[in-house]
């Protein structure tokens, strides 16, 4: 009797703490491997943001250089440029900076830096492109003043130039020739600008110290106003017709280079 009431006792508490344990665990959530693994989502202030515009035309210029193959298109004897080439040019740059802040005048227009100064502009032995004096020029005479010259206040707005020229050549050229200038070189705290001559006076080679056309005293300046800040170029001695028309890069390039620009 004492076996039979203990079986008794033991299948009465198996009953029921037994069905109450596995009613538990029937009835607790399980998580399927899907739902376990899926990535949380995430809150509109996490989410990764689009690049800023500015952010799309953050290069140094030896990538562009490579981006645009320029390295291999200068070992070439390239074209001087005609009218409707440097037209393209300004117009590219008025749409890139607009109406405003265009320091180039009319894009259309039919003039160029160097005035009635008579020159052209061909290859140069061992220089590739030159510009060169069509007509006798006496020393002290005004020979160029800057009023095709494209100011750039960054480097978003330079290299979108560049890029919305749509020509792999077309944007090397720039890349070559374009100059850090202070504008407020002398006075103050710098005041730099990336700047493009957008006429044949980007075709002139550099002289050093014997080029025939940089700047004199500010003396000479006066009835001859800055044409947007740029300090105007005089024969530095008498030119003979034919001779090669020569800069002095290092007067007018800014000490503090492209770094100042990020590039």
């Amino acid at each position: 009797l004492a076996h039979y009431l203990a079986y008794l006792l033991f299948f009465l508490a198996y009953t029921i703490f037994g069905t109450g344990v596995i009613k538990l665990h029937t009835n607790k959530k399980v998580h399927t491997p899907e739902k376990a693994q899926a990535p949380k989502k995430l809150k509109k202030s996490e989410e990764v943001k689009a690049p800023e515009k500015e952010e799309l035309y953050n290069y140094k210029r030896s990538y562009l250089k490579k981006h645009f193959g320029c390295a291999e298109k200068f070992k070439e004897d390239l074209p001087v440029h005609s009218k409707e080439t440097w037209k393209k040019y300004r117009d590219t740059y008025v749409s890139v900076v607009g109406e405003a802040e265009s320091t180039i005048g009319d894009p259309e227009a039919d003039f160029d830096g160097f005035g009635d100064i008579s020159h052209f502009a061909k290859q140069s032995p061992g220089k590739g492109r030159g510009i060169f004096a069509g007509q006798d020029i006496a020393q002290d005479t005004l020979m160029w003043n800057g009023s095709r010259s494209a100011q750039f206040k960054d480097a978003h707005s330079f290299q979108k130039f560049l890029f919305d020229l749509e020509d792999d050549y077309l944007a090397c050229d720039p890349l070559q020739w374009s100059y850090i200038f202070d504008l407020n070189k002398g006075k103050g705290k710098p005041d730099l600008r990336i700047v493009t001559d957008l006429d044949e006076g980007s075709f002139c080679n550099n002289g050093k110290s014997t080029g025939n056309m940089g700047y004199l005293d500010v003396s000479f300046e006066k009835e001859r106003p800055r044409q947007n800040g740029i300090r105007p170029l005089f024969a530095t001695r008498g030119i003979r017709k034919g001779e090669e028309i020569l800069c002095r890069y290092g007067e007018f390039v800014a000490n503090y280079g492209w770094s100042a620009f990020g590039m």
